[in-house]
């Protein structure tokens, strides 16, 4: 199967997830918390069932690596890496920015990558080789090479100043021209399109950010941790940290990721 097949499976399970998401925004619904203090709904359960569902019978034998449900067939080839709503905090109080992502990897090379913003009707998407698209346009990052010029997003600070990385965030931000909170997904589906420049999160699980090296690819741009390591899974498929919280990222133009590493670099 080619990767125009995967990317199409790919997009219609997002499309599944996105009915599922939208059903459930839109009407009342209880909040849980995990054991780590994140929040989880009936709508990331139910749009990751319906995606596993959906790629257990278009692509048997493949591997699923879930956020709700955890890891199927661990030792298959390709894996699909789910999670069915990245930015539940910003989804349990009503804010759009929040998205479902799915990535394809095949023995830890990224064949397909796709963001889906349900709230706002959106969807960003690559496949190996291919460009990354917008809503079927292509798009690239932004040409930006002068930190003191660009737009710094981030999650929350207080999670940046938890893990360390207070003082040197605070010194890039201060440099840039602008620095705003639109963190998550969101935040990476802006740097991909060129409407912001860097996108900086200082602890990730896998699913978080699995579709990024291949967007970020496909789109001129650069995808790695804080200390510049590029790759999430190695050549056997296996992820190079702890699927759980194990990862850093961040994302930027080309031209600026040597001065996002050179700021986190003693930390």
């Amino acid at each position: 199967m080619e990767n125009k097949n995967f990317l199409e499976i790919a997009l219609k399970a997002s499309e599944l997830a996105e009915k599922e998401i939208l059903s459930v925004y839109s009407s009342g619904f209880s909040v849980e918390w995990k054991p780590d203090s994140t929040p989880v709904t009936i709508a990331d359960k139910k749009a990751e069932e319906v995606m596993r569902e959906f790629f257990q019978k278009e692509t048997p034998g493949f591997g699923i690596i879930g956020e709700e449900f955890g890891i199927e067939s661990k030792d298959a080839k390709y894996q699909w890496i789910l999670d069915p709503i990245d930015g539940t905090k910003s989804f349990i109080h009503g804010v759009p920015l929040f998205g479902t992502l799915i990535a394809l990897y095949h023995k830890g090379n990224p064949l397909v990558s796709i963001i889906r913003l349900p709230a706002l009707h959106s969807v960003l998407y690559a496949s190996e080789g291919n460009g990354t698209f917008l809503d079927g346009t292509r798009v690239f990052t932004s040409n930006e090479k002068d930190l003191s010029k660009a737009l710094v997003l981030s999650g929350t600070l207080n999670t940046m100043e938890d893990k360390g990385y207070g003082k040197p965030f605070e010194n890039l931000r201060r440099s840039a021209r602008l620095y705003r909170g639109w963190g998550d997904c969101y935040g990476y589906y802006l740097v991909a399109i060129g409407r912001a420049d860097i996108m900086v999160d200082p602890v990730v699980s896998l699913w978080d950010i699995a579709p990024f090296p291949l967007l970020f690819k496909e789109s001129g741009g650069f995808f790695g941790t804080l200390a510049g390591k590029t790759e999430i899974l190695d050549a056997s498929g296996v992820p190079t940290a702890p699927i759980y919280e194990g990862f850093t990222g961040f994302a930027s133009t080309q031209a600026l990721a040597k001065e996002v590493i050179s700021h986190f670099e003693n930390t």
